[in-house]
Formats: structure tokens, C-alpha cells, sequence
């Protein structure tokens, strides 16, 4: 064979559009004229820039722009290329679109590093070939790619786990259960009676399965050695854990730690990415985004304190990408209806996109489809993993995705049919954390507003592409997309499409559903008229700006800057930077959890200061600290487990916050933010009135109250108990008399009067030293000279009464549905909390109120 030149083969250009008009494209004639804006910014201004976060929508192209710079930086500055994807499914997408349609040469390396071929690992060393892979391949112990110089981050948005499961250390019950019993055990001295029985009632309900803890900081110091032994005896040899423990071990202090009933989760605040070499020393970082926000969401999400920012062009503030048509069965249909609906819309589809936040949804599905629509194929993200060939070429398929689906496209005809069953909201316990029990949710609205955007721009990758999305999910896609308190955020084009499937999904059956959808399909004139609609009020709305934003982007370079502090152990540094984080959050009320959270931090290293110098002005810092936090988050009670600080002036209710926090979870259960379904709800238990059925209306009063409310039916067992945290119990006996004037039987005395000792005995999770407030609730309002001596420990409420109180109940109830927004609204927890107060509805209170039995 002939001698091979060593001449140079591959062209320099002078600007990244020349590069791409000598590519073999397929397909592809022209970039459009958001991407050469881009291309023109980044080459003018951020070329040598350390870090370039570039902003392009879901569907706009944002994955050529990044492939075309790194393909110029490779030919120009002849550097080695590492381009980042969330999953090994993106990974092959990409690599597929690099070679087939743009002519840019690229190689996937998923799996393990010793399956990587020789050829592959020599072409990316010499810069030779892009190298695509996945967030984890760098992000972990030992990262083989050495030393690359630009580093592309896909979908930079949805990185946060990725980027922060290499210093997380996720301990799921389910799996790791003598681990879970193990550290629970250590760390029980430090938690209260009922955390722990919580976390150790193997039949442990709904809410107690869902409630989300934080180990306090200072006492995470304390007990590290202790931590670190369990840990290290369990994990050194696991498989699975102990990279992630690698990375921590030796900084466990300068971790969060939080449990739940389901998990244990230690990890750094915000991911110390800087502490990977490889990372930290490429030349450049671009980390590529559907949106960047004004919240500082990156800066936390990447460990990364400053960006320069490449901003969406100029008109995208109005238009969006492709027509959606959103269908909302549950404004109108009940289960049964919705069921056929789905079922109809299937079999006019040829392939389906279903969208669902658990691997338990998807075998739901799997086992619904197969039983009902057998003519369907299948198939799940690991199916489309290296191509989606045979979804695209199926006559009838339909595909179930969760929780990680960012980024693969069914464009055009590969799909007009979305369902929206779920999607991955709060993804770990640090976020479900500070939304559910700091109140600061503020500070996840440009993530999950994120995610919602990717989620519903899966099957619209184009300007005229169009797709129908059915919305069946849970209360996440209810408050977004629904409320509008939160659709506001959205973009102008996705809240005119919202209001128009609102509107049209109210008052309206499944025959109205599917001649709409049609309509829509088929995009036949009746839809222009609509289309016209939507454009018109598209161009009558605007974008809110999430309140606090800018003060968030503000504190975030000094949050990020603290954690490289606290992780390098310095914390008189750490100490020096809190006040200025906690000014910059000084704003209104929707930042006062996460003003509160930088509080309780200011705490902690306070009082760790303390510890080591013995200096009391950090042991007074520390109370001042924990004093702000408990006056700004009054629901804040597992902090005060901190300090033993008794915050003068301030009222404390524990009892009123727990059952508050309860309801505003049974609320988000009963699907409240549906109308039709919640005023169902609260019209069976007027029904109980009519009836009368004490019972059950008993029962619900309870509930609505925000109390643990059971009715059990075992021999002996009293009616109605309503149960508040751990140590606060009312307990009912219901009586009902035809003749109301006599006494009271004293029989039906002396059985109320045993109800205390029946709660002890069977109700589990309380403490030793619980209230229990015995009631006999009746209509008779006569008590015999001998019935008084029985009843010296008992309550009593008058039936009429009871039904009085009830109705005011129940119209309150009608206000929680007017404010609320969703189970970790904020503003909802204050207003109502207040509300109980001013009402005397507080547990205690309540009872207080009650007349003694002996009196009446």
C-alpha cells in the first residue's frame, strides 16, 4: 500500500459559521438565526472565558451549537474535547447526530473505562474526535479522562444530581436496611421520641413515609467519629457505596445529613465539582441550558461561583418552539372517564410518549397496557438506549419514561401523543427538604419550572412541530401548570397554551376531549381559529420574574464560596461570609425560609467555633443565630434541637405547626387544587350531618383540622381519635340518644373513661408522657349525681355544637382550597397557621375550651 502523508488534513477556520458551511451536513441547510447569534456572541466575548453558560430553549438546537464550538476549539487550538451527557441513551444520541447529520467525528465511551477501545481512547488524547460521555464518567473517584480541555455540559439543568450523587452518599432503606437501623441507632440519643419511633415503625402511614428531617449540623459534628466507625464498618467493602463515601469520609462535618422513613442522605450543600482535578483545570467549561435563570439555580446546581452568560436572542421572550395542545381530564372527568379517555387516545396514536416519575409507574403501565392494549409494544428508556430505530418504526408502540427522560426527542411524526403522569419534582432529600420543611421552595422555582419545560418539549423539537399533551399527574403538574400563582413564571407561549386547555377541559365530557383532539391532529380549521386565539393572548402576557430572584443571584457566588470553605475545614472563614449571605436575602416574605436555612448554617459554624476555641462571642453568635431562625421560620422545630436557647417574646405552638404541616400534606393527597374532586370531598361530609353518621363526620373533622385521625373497629376500641405529633391525643366517645333530655348512661361514662388507657396500649409511636384528652361527644346535656363520679377526667362536646363547629370547619376548609398552592407553599403554612390561632383551633386550645363532663 501507498505511504501515508503527514500533511496537515484538517482546515482552520477563522469563525465557527465557515466551519459549519464546509460540514457534511445531512438534512440541515442553514443554522437558524438564533444559533448563529449564539455562535457570534461566544466567539466576540466568551471565547477566553473560563466559564460560558449558554441559554437555547427545549427543541431550539442547543446541541449543535455546542457540538460546532467544540469542534472548532478542536480543529483551531487543538484541544481534547469532553462533551457531557446526563445518560448513556443521550450519549448515543449525540454521537448519532454528530456523525450522521452535522459531519462532526464523535465517540461515545459509556460503561466501564476498561471496555474502551484503544483507537477510541488515542483519538480523543490526540484531539483527534470529540469525546461524548456521560456527567458520571467524569464525576466520580478516579475519572479516566485526563486533563481535557473544554468540558460541554448538556442540559447543564438537570445536573444537579449528576454532578452531586460523586459526594452523596444515598442509604435506601429498602436496600440497606441493617445500615439504615445501624446509624438511626447511633444517632438516637440526638433525636426525639417521635422521630425515632417513626423511623422504626416498619408499618409506618403515608405522611410519616414521606416527612423529611434534618440532622442538626453542630451535633453532625459532634457524633462524626461515632458516624464515621458505622459507616466504615458497613461500606468499605460495598460495591455500590463506597466511592460516594470515599469522596465524603473525611469530611463528614462539612456535610448535611438528612433521613426520612424511605432514605438516609449525607452530601454537601452545594457539590464541590472544583474538587475534581480534571474538571477544575480545563481551559474552558460551557455548561449549556434551556434556561438560566436570575435565581443563582446554576451557580448552586454546578459548584461553579460565576458564569459569563450568553442570554437566550431577542424574540424568543415571546414565541416558543412548536404547538402544544394540553387536555386536563381531571377538571371534569372522574377516574373512570379518564380511563377511557387515555384508553381512546391510545388507540388513536400510533406512538405514544408517556412521561411518569417512578420505575413503579412504569411497570404499572406495563402491566396495564399489556393487559387492556396487547396490539401496543412497549418500551422503556433502556429499550431506545443505544438507538430509537424501533420505537420510530413500530405501527403501534408506546413508550414509558421516568424520571430522567431530559434531552430525548420524538420529533414530528415519531410522536403527536403526551401523557403527563409525573415528573421528577424535588428529586432528592436535600430539595424535598428545604421545600417542605424550611419553606424554601422559592429558591427550586427556576429548576422545577425547568424540568416542567423539558418535560411537556419531548415531542416538539421544531417551530412547526405540534404534539397534544394530556395532563393525568400528580399535585407537582396540578400546582404548575393549573394555579396560576405559578404558571405566571412560565413562558408567554406555554401560559396561552395552558389557559386554552384549561378552559377547554372545564365543563366537558370525553366525546368533547376526543373532537377536540382531532381537531387539533388533524389541524383543521376550527384549530387555526383556535391557534389564532393562543397567539393573541400569547402576545397579551408576560413572563412574572420569580420574586427574590435577584437577591438569590446575589447571595449564590458567596453560598458556593462558603462550601469550598466549609469543605476545606475553614470556618472562621465560613463564619466571616455569613452575615453577608443572610443581608443579601434580606427581602419580602418568600425568601424568609431560605434567609432562615443561612441562619441555622450561621448557627452551626458558630457554635463548631465554639467547640474548638472556647470563645464565647461564637456561643453567643450561635444563640443569636438559632433566635432569628426560629423567629423568621416558626416551623422550623427540628432546629431547635440546636441550641437550648429560649427565645424570649415568642410564642411557640409545636402542636399547631405539626398539624399544619400535616394538613397541608392530606390536602396535596386529596388532590384539593381539583375543584370538582376536593368540593366532592367536602360535600360527602356535609352529607354526614344529614345523615346523621357522628362517625365519620367525627372523623373528618379531625382531618381537616390537620390531625392523624383514625376511627378503629376493633372490640372495645373507642370511636374517632385525633392525634397530634407525638404527644397530644383526643379521643372520642360518640353517643347518640333518641331522647335527648334524660342523662347521660352511665355505662357509656365509665367506657369513655378507659379510652386514655386504650390509646397507650394501641396507638404506637407515642410518647411514654402523652396527653390524651378524653371526650364524650353527645346530644344529651344531663349528667347524673352518680355519672359524675366517673367522669372527673373527661371532656364533653354537645352534638349540636359539634355540628355547628363542623360547618364552620368544613367552610374554612372551602378557604384552604381559595389560597393554596401546593404542599410546600409557604405563604399558605403563615396565613394558616395564624388563622388556627386566631380561631383557637390550635390542638391544646381546642381541648382547653371543652367544659369538663362533671360540670355540665
Amino acid at each position: 500500500m501507498a505511504f501515508k502523508s503527514i500533511k496537515k488534513k484538517s482546515k482552520e477556520y477563522s469563525d465557527i459559521e465557515s466551519l459549519f458551511r464546509d460540514l457534511n451536513t445531512s438534512g440541515i441547510q442553514s443554522l437558524y438565526s438564533h444559533q448563529a447569534d449564539i455562535l457570534r456572541h461566544y466567539q466576540e466575548n466568551a471565547i477566553d472565558k473560563g466559564n460560558v453558560a449558554i441559554e437555547l430553549p427545549t427543541g431550539s438546537g442547543k446541541t449543535l451549537v455546542g457540538l460546532l464550538i467544540a469542534e472548532f476549539r478542536r480543529r483551531k487550538f487543538k484541544e481534547k474535547i469532553l462533551y457531557l451527557c446526563p445518560t448513556r441513551q443521550l450519549v448515543n444520541q449525540v454521537v448519532e447526530l454528530s456523525n450522521k447529520n452535522y459531519g462532526i467525528k464523535s465517540i461515545a465511551f459509556t460503561g466501564s473505562h476498561r471496555s474502551y477501545s484503544d483507537i477510541d481512547k488515542f483519538s480523543f488524547n490526540n484531539g483527534d474526535a470529540i469525546a461524548v460521555s456521560t456527567y458520571s464518567s467524569l464525576f466520580n473517584t478516579n475519572p479516566w479522562f485526563d486533563e481535557p480541555d473544554l468540558v460541554v455540559l448538556d442540559d447543564a439543568h438537570t445536573s444537579e444530581n449528576y454532578i452531586a450523587s460523586c459526594w452523596s452518599l444515598s442509604i435506601p432503606r429498602y436496600k440497606y436496611e441493617e445500615l439504615y437501623r445501624a446509624i438511626i441507632d447511633t444517632l438516637k440519643p440526638n433525636l426525639s421520641h417521635s422521630i425515632y419511633g417513626r423511623l422504626t415503625n416498619d408499618e409506618a402511614d403515608y405522611f410519616d413515609k414521606n416527612i423529611v428531617e434534618k440532622f442538626p449540623s453542630i451535633k453532625l459534628f459532634e457524633r462524626r467519629k461515632e458516624l464515621f466507625d458505622i459507616l466504615t464498618t458497613y461500606l468499605n467493602d460495598d460495591k455500590d457505596l463506597k466511592y460516594s463515601w470515599f469522596m465524603i469520609k473525611d469530611h463528614l462535618e462539612s456535610c448535611q445529613f438528612y433521613y426520612s422513613w424511605r432514605e438516609i442522605l449525607i452530601r454537601p450543600f452545594i457539590p464541590p465539582s472544583l474538587d475534581n482535578s480534571q474538571f477544575k483545570y480545563a481551559k474552558q467549561r460551557i455548561f449549556m441550558s434551556a434556561t438560566l435563570g436570575q435565581g443563582g439555580d446554576l451557580e448552586r446546581i454546578t459548584g461553579i461561583k460565576s458564569f459569563y452568560k450568553i442570554p437566550i436572542p431577542s424574540g424568543w421572550d415571546k414565541q416558543g418552539m412548536g404547538r402544544r395542545f394540553f387536555m386536563f381530564p381531571n377538571l371534569s372527568l372522574d377516574s373512570d372517564d379518564t380511563d377511557d379517555l387515555m384508553s381512546e387516545l391510545l388507540n388513536r396514536n400510533n406512538r405514544t410518549v408517556i412521561l411518569v416519575s417512578s420505575d413503579d409507574q412504569v411497570s404499572n403501565f406495563r402491566e396495564e397496557l399489556s393487559t387492556h392494549h396487547p396490539e401496543i409494544e412497549f418500551f422503556t428508556a433502556y429499550d431506545i438506549e443505544k438507538s430509537k430505530t424501533d420505537f420510530i418504526n413500530s405501527d403501534k408502540a408506546a413508550i414509558v419514561l421516568a424520571n430522567r427522560f431530559d434531552g430525548i426527542d420524538f420529533a414530528g411524526d415519531q410522536s403527536r401523543m403526551l401523557f403527563l403522569v409525573g415528573i421528577p419534582y424535588a428529586s432528592n432529600l436535600q430539595e424535598k427538604f428545604l421545600q417542605s420543611r424550611m419553606n424554601a421552595s422559592i429558591i427550586f422555582y427556576d429548576r422545577n419550572r425547568t424540568r416542567l419545560i423539558q418535560a411537556i418539549g419531548r415531542c416538539t423539537r421544531s417551530p412547526k412541530d405540534y404534539s397534544a399533551i394530556c395532563v393525568l399527574g400528580d399535585k407537582d403538574l396540578s400546582e404548575w401548570l393549573v394555579l396560576e400563582k405559578k404558571n405566571k413564571y412560565l413562558h408567554p407561549e406555554l401560559q396561552a397554551e395552558l389557559k386554552f386547555g384549561i378552559e377547554n377541559s372545564k365543563e366537558v365530557e370525553v366525546k368533547d376531549f376526543l373532537d377536540n383532539f382531532d381537531a387539533f391532529i388533524g389541524q383543521t380549521e376550527d384549530w387555526n381559529h383556535a391557534n389564532n386565539e393562543i397567539i393573541e393572548f400569547r402576545n397579551g402576557v408576560a413572563q412574572s420574574e420569580i420574586e427574590g430572584s435577584s437577591e438569590l443571584e446575589k447571595s449564590a457566588k458567596n453560598e458556593v464560596k462558603f462550601q469550598y470553605y466549609l469543605w476545606n475545614k475553614q470556618y472562621k472563614e465560613c463564619f466571616d461570609l455569613i452575615d453577608i449571605i443572610i443581608q443579601s436575602l434580606d427581602g419580602g416574605r418568600e425568601l424568609q425560609g431560605y434567609r432562615a436555612f443561612w441562619n441555622y448554617q450561621g448557627g452551626a459554624i458558630s457554635n463548631i467555633l465554639f467547640q474548638e476555641t472556647k470563645e464565647e462571642i461564637y456561643q453567643d453568635k450561635a444563640k443569636q443565630y438559632i433566635e432569628k431562625l426560629v423567629r423568621i421560620c416558626p416551623s422550623a422545630t427540628w432546629a431547635r434541637t440546636i441550641t437550648e436557647t429560649i427565645v424570649e417574646g415568642l410564642t411557640l405552638d409545636n402542636n399547631l405547626v405539626w398539624n399544619i404541616e400535616y394538613l397541608q400534606q392530606y390536602l396535596s393527597w386529596k388532590n384539593i387544587n381539583h375543584s370538582k374532586q376536593y368540593n366532592k370531598y367536602l360535600k360527602t361530609i356535609e352529607d354526614f350531618i344529614s345523615k346523621p353518621d357522628v362517625e365519620n363526620l367525627n372523623l373528618h373533622i379531625g382531618k381537616l383540622l390537620g390531625f392523624r385521625a383514625e376511627n378503629p373497629t376493633s372490640t372495645a376500641s373507642p370511636d374517632p381519635y385525633w392525634v397530634s405529633d407525638d404527644n397530644f391525643v383526643i379521643v372520642f366517645e360518640d353517643k347518640i340518644y333518641e331522647n335527648e333530655d334524660e342523662f347521660i348512661v352511665i355505662e357509656h361514662i365509665r367506657q369513655a373513661a378507659t379510652h386514655g388507657k386504650w390509646i397507650k396500649k394501641n396507638v404506637k409511636g407515642l410518647r411514654d408522657d402523652v396527653t390524651i384528652i378524653q371526650v364524650l361527644l353527645s346530644n344529651r346535656k344531663k349528667i347524673s349525681d352518680e355519672g359524675k363520679t366517673y367522669a372527673s377526667t373527661l371532656k364533653y362536646w354537645n352534638y349540636d355544637e359539634f355540628v355547628s363547629f363542623s360547618k364552620r370547619i368544613i367552610s374554612l376548609a372551602r378557604d384552604y382550597a381559595k389560597f393554596y398552592g401546593g404542599e410546600n407553599d409557604n405563604n399558605w403554612k403563615e396565613y394558616f397557621l395564624d388563622e388556627f390561632y386566631k380561631k383557637k383551633l390550635s390542638p391544646k386550645v381546642l381541648a382547653e375550651i371543652l367544659p369538663n363532663l362533671n360540670e355540665i
